[in-house]
């Protein structure tokens, strides 16, 4: 998802630059070289630009969410309207985490496949929960009642008991909120 203001940073953060490639880029290829299905990208179409880095090969959908103003719940619903209806799950990863990895993505399929027991499957970095997250149909209708700037983490609050955490074994790939976090990815790029 890539759909929000960047209030806080004061400059659309999906279009800053990581090691030759703007935030988004990073996180689609992430989504692409993995095992997942499809990739569908969920997009602010008033950031200038933003549609053509997203547009790229592997991705299947991109969604324009015109109602970006409305918080991240519009783009997590705009994401699953965007599903095909035989979806099993979907993952919700962040245009802002350019260090996720098709690792990732990977453990939290590999998960689910071999223990169907829980609706969510959350990353863990060394007991810090993050994204992606893993969401099976189940737990659609009751994303799709999300309001404001929520995600899903209020549902893997209520729900404790079908949440199963992976650790993925790696320190926490920081979210880019500010351009105090900005300069910091830039300086593990030279470090």
């Amino acid at each position: 998802m890539g759909a929000g203001s960047s209030e806080r940073m004061g400059t659309p953060k999906m279009m800053l630059r990581h090691q030759g490639k703007t935030l988004i880029q990073h996180v689609i290829e992430a989504a692409v070289d993995s095992d997942v299905d499809g990739v569908a990208v969920v997009i602010n179409p008033d950031v200038d630009g933003l549609l053509a880095e997203a547009t790229m090969a592997g991705v299947n959908k991109i969604f324009l969410n015109y109602q970006s103003n409305q918080g991240l719940s519009a783009s997590v619903k705009s994401g699953l309207y965007v599903l095909p209806a035989e979806a099993e799950a979907a993952i919700f990863l962040l245009g802002d985490q350019p260090l996720i990895s098709s690792r990732e993505i990977n453990l939290l399929l590999e998960e689910s496949h071999a223990d169907h027991s829980h609706s969510v499957y959350q990353s863990s970095y060394f007991g810090k929960r993050g994204h992606p997250v893993l969401f099976h149909r189940k737990m659609f209708n009751r994303l799709l009642e999300i309001k404001g700037d929520k995600g899903g983490r209020d549902l893997v609050k209520k729900y404790t008991d079908e949440v199963k955490i992976v650790e993925m074994g790696r320190n926490y790939p920081f979210d880019i909120d500010t351009m105090a976090d900005f300069k910091k990815l830039l300086r593990r790029e030279v470090s």
